[in-house]
């Protein structure tokens, strides 16, 4: 149509756009296009009458098409309806312009075209040459390691050949060793035998009435009696007089000449211990001690001294060089006596003074007087107010101060803690333990001032939230934290201490309830973690004691506590088995859910000497099996009902070095095994039979006449055990020092009263057995 309108004549052009034929033209066009009607012809001659009768003067593109259907843009474009009628006919013919343009779009696509076929052949060939390279070193490494593998495996047999030729030398070397030892053993035999039998003919012949003079005899006649300690050199001797307390170094010095000497040494003296004597000791005691030993006294404890009064105090005051002092609950220390102590001792270096009547007073001279002090225990103290600990940290000695304990001091406010903490900003432990009123807001400067903080301790400060403790692990200096019956922090917290505390080397966590897994999967990042407490942490399960010695910790590991961990089971000791080569203590107390064959694993964990299985499942297999691991010398087997004669035997037949044992309410134990106990185990230093109630008198005759090392018992509910029984312990076990006789109706209340002469700390009653013990 185009082709055959090109030719028209101007006029006629002229008479179609004045009669807006093309406007026709696109009207119909669009009404057919929309309104699609069945019969088209019928529509475009009725909308032509239409056209004929209302003219073109109301005439758009959508007139043909019903309101409800009419699109919003145009179907049909003016270009293409010029071109249709040919209104232009110089603007359809291309101008030079537009072909060079399409000649330089044609060109330029055309190398887009090439370039891209180009690059894409140059990717495939680098990927190649890429995948080449990668092959090859894997092809060099799998030769070096296989290489090393067979170096390895050439150095292994050589190592095992060497061994074979070690052992062969170490059996002749000890048979050379035995043999000389031997000898040696014989030679001394032989030699004390003879001297007998010089003793004892020299006797016989004075019975005899033999002259004696011209012949040698057994004494030499120096008349002086020297016993073996006199003999021994004086270092030697001075150490062994340290392990006597202040009232049995008094007497010794009364025995001989000798003894005196050596009790008048220096070193004896630099250090006095009156609490072991607190409820005898008074001033005229210390006043006189002191002045002997004042010019080398460096450490003073008068730890609960209740008889003490200003003279011992004023001569305290003039031992210029003592550095340690322990005033805990003297009930005589007061405001005018700590400042007549600060003055006179200056070098102080430790003080504790937990448990006094110590004010603001106190705190504002030691802050004036003790320049070096560098621990300060004021524990329990509830005089002394936000104001003393202004004092202490605008002091002398705020800069050196590293070691606070303020627990228990309840009157402390938020107020009192950023003085604190703007003056001591050197404090490295800082203990916060029985504070129930301790919130956030107290520990906001603690966190953001006090950053050389390595070791801190909220036992009892249940008002704590994971918000505080997100910023003390801002701190990543922090080594030790201890957390006790806080059940607002969560995961959230150990998260982020696992994340920035990378030192942390002691963590202990009882009682909060809403730890889970995720917190110990938090903490297994913590490589230098060593000491590890869960204890009451109810929600964790093997799987996140798993994690938390599958990471780098798990071989550091020396204590770990699981107590009431109560989903705990054998899958754990399966983990801890494998990875935790240097645990030394274990405690998994009333896991239900660890078996017989976990307690095996947990006898072939050999680098263990402590643990605790106290209400798990073990019987008489569990305890023979842990009977394997001979470094055993703290065991705690409370409540193991399945426990019998039979596995105790075994266990001790193995144990022989063990030393603290709890057999407490495991009621099948009787006689026959604790007679096995004693004569295999004889270094026990700690027996617990409480609730074992057939335990009669017999054994702890027997336990008298071997365990000579015993200082605790305990036979709490054990009706069969009667007064004399307590003849056996008075004559075998002398160092005896702690015995318990709860709920024992067979002992009389004369004999636990005869038993408090020989032993410091007698427990008796003869009430009837409570209803726990399960009799």
């Amino acid at each position: 149509m185009a082709a055959s309108m090109k030719g028209l004549d101007p006029a006629l052009k002229k008479y179609l756009r004045s009669n807006k034929l093309p406007d026709v033209y696109e009207a119909l066009i669009t009404g057919l296009a929309v309104m699609c009607p069945d019969d088209p012809h019928q529509f475009i001659i009725d909308n032509l009458k239409y056209l004929l009768e209302h003219g073109t003067d109301e005439l758009e593109w959508d007139l043909f098409v019903a309101k409800c259907m009419r699109p919003v843009n145009r179907i049909v474009s003016e270009s293409n309806l010029e071109f249709i009628f040919n209104l232009d006919d110089e603007s359809m013919l291309p101008t030079p312009e537009m072909y060079e343009k399409a000649y330089y779009h044609y060109n330029t696509k055309s190398k887009k075209m090439c370039f891209c076929a180009w690059m894409q052949y140059y990717l495939i060939k680098k990927k190649k040459r890429i995948d080449l390279e990668n092959k090859m070193t894997r092809a060099a490494t799998f030769h070096s390691h296989r290489m090393m593998k067979m170096h390895l495996e050439e150095w292994m047999e050589w190592v095992k050949y060497r061994k074979g030729r070690q052992a062969m030398a170490f059996q002749k070397i000890q048979h050379v060793l035995n043999v000389s030892i031997g000898r040696v053993i014989f030679e001394a035999w032989h030699t004390h035998t003879l001297d007998a039998r010089r003793q004892r003919e020299y006797f016989e012949r004075l019975e005899r009435g033999e002259n004696m003079e011209d012949e040698d005899s057994f004494g030499q006649g120096t008349g002086e009696a020297r016993d073996s300690l006199s003999t021994l050199p004086r270092k030697i001797a001075i150490q062994i007089f340290k392990h006597v307390d202040v009232a049995d170094l008094a007497r010794c010095a009364c025995v001989c000449r000798s003894w005196k000497v050596i009790t008048q040494a220096n070193t004896l003296w630099n250090r006095l211990d009156f609490y072991q004597v607190r409820n005898r000791v008074t001033d005229k005691v210390v006043t006189k001690l002191l002045y002997k030993c004042r010019p080398y006294l460096i450490h003073l404890n008068m730890r609960s001294c209740q008889f003490v009064s200003e003279p011992s105090f004023t001569s305290i005051s003039e031992c210029s060089n003592l550095q340690d002092l322990n005033f805990s609950e003297c009930l005589g220390l007061n405001d005018e006596v700590m400042k007549l102590v600060a003055k006179g001792c200056k070098i102080l270096l430790y003080l504790n003074l937990s448990h006094t009547k110590i004010t603001d007073a106190s705190l504002r001279t030691i802050a004036k007087y003790c320049s070096n002090l560098q621990y300060l225990s004021l524990a329990h103290c509830k005089k002394f107010t936000d104001r003393g600990l202004l004092y202490l940290s605008s002091g002398k000695n705020s800069k050196k101060l590293d070691y606070l304990d303020v627990s228990g001091c309840l009157q402390i406010t938020p107020d009192g803690f950023k003085n604190l903490s703007q003056g001591c900003t050197n404090l490295q432990t800082l203990l916060l333990n029985d504070f129930p009123t301790l919130s956030d807001d107290c520990l906001t400067p603690v966190a953001n001032k006090l950053t050389k903080l390595n070791t801190m301790s909220f036992l009892g400060s249940p008002l704590l939230s994971d918000e505080t403790f997100k910023r003390i692990a801002g701190n990543k200096n922090l080594k030790k934290i201890k957390i006790e019956g806080n059940h607002r922090i969560s995961d959230v917290s150990l998260r982020v201490i696992g994340m920035h505390c990378s030192n942390l080397e002691h963590i202990y966590i009882a009682d909060c309830q809403r730890l889970t897994d995720l917190a110990l999967k938090s903490l297994a990042s913590c490589k230098f973690l060593t000491v590890a407490n869960f204890a009451d942490c109810v929600r964790i399960t093997d799987k996140g004691v798993r994690q938390l010695v599958d990471g780098p910790c798990g071989p550091k590991l020396r204590e770990l506590n699981l107590t009431n961990c109560i989903r705990v089971g054998d899958m754990a000791m399966v983990n801890i088995h494998k990875r935790c080569h240097n645990l030394t203590y274990l405690s998994v107390c009333f896991c239900e859910h660890i078996s017989e064959a976990g307690i095996e694993l947990l006898g072939q964990t050999h680098s263990i000497t402590s643990i605790d299985i106290s209400g798990c499942n073990c019987g008489d297999g569990g305890l023979s099996s842990l009977g394997n691991n001979s470094r055993l010398r703290d065991v705690t087997l409370s409540e193991c009902a399945n426990i019998t004669d039979l596995g105790l035997q075994k266990f001790a037949q193995q144990c022989k070095n063990i030393e603290r044992l709890d057999l407490s309410h495991c009621m099948q134990i009787t006689d026959g095994a604790i007679k096995n106990l004693a004569f295999c185990c004889r270094m026990l230093n700690v027996l617990n039979l409480a609730g074992c109630k057939l335990v009669t008198d017999l054994s702890i005759q027997y336990l008298s006449g071997v365990c000579h090392y015993l200082f605790q018992l305990d036979v709490s509910g054990c009706l069969l055990i009667t007064d004399k029984a307590l003849k056996y312990l008075r004559k075998g076990c002398k160092k005896l020092k702690m015995l318990t006789l709860l709920y024992c109706k067979g002992v009389s209340k004369n004999s636990a009263q005869k038993m408090m002469r020989h032993v410091e700390n007698v427990q008796y009653s003869s009430d009837e057995v409570p209803s726990y013990f399960g009799y």
